[in-house]
């Protein structure tokens, strides 16, 4: 029996720097080259258009700071989360600057699926010796780490999703 079902990706991870827009953009590529995905949510072209130029003057930057912007962003991506069939979460946060831990706001996302039972595929582009950590190693179904292991986005199987491990220490 064959399908003509593809998936729906939310993809989670930081955009606050060139660098880290850069490897969403990239991943983002990935996964829309991919046959098994129908369609990807990204949460940084979902900016309340509406409310920056309402609270902030067209400011994004202005409008980040209010209740209004905080709210619709908050409600748009748990509403992208659980529209999703999974989530792509990208780990890297500021490796350029040296900080190997993940954006505090890519781990809710993470949580919020694994408590919604929804895949979640871990990204991470530094190959580095930081231990996973427990929670994350026990919670993932695929971990595309490394520059050339991500490259196997663009073919992974968003419907049935296999197990893609990695070697990993956890902590």
């Amino acid at each position: 029996m064959t399908t003509d079902f593809k998936s729906r990706i939310y993809l989670a991870g930081p955009f606050f720097s060139d660098a880290q827009n850069a490897r969403l953009d990239e991943v983002a590529a990935l996964l829309a080259s991919n046959p098994t995905v129908g369609y990807v949510f990204e949460p940084v072209k979902h900016q309340q258009d509406e409310i920056v130029a309402e609270y902030g003057n067209g400011s994004l930057e202005t409008a980040m700071k209010t209740k209004e912007w905080q709210d619709a962003t908050y409600h748009a991506d748990i509403q992208g989360i659980n529209q999703a069939n999974a989530v792509v979460a990208m780990l890297d946060f500021d490796i350029e600057n040296g900080n190997v831990r993940p954006d505090e706001g890519t781990m809710f996302e993470i949580g919020y699926a694994i408590a919604l039972r929804k895949p979640v595929i871990i990204v991470q582009y530094a190959q580095n010796d930081e231990p996973l950590n427990l929670m994350l190693a026990g919670s993932y179904t695929g971990y595309f780490w490394g520059k050339d292991d991500i490259q196997k986005l663009g073919t992974y199987d968003f419907v049935n999703f296999p197990k893609h491990l990695v070697k990993k220490n956890v902590f």
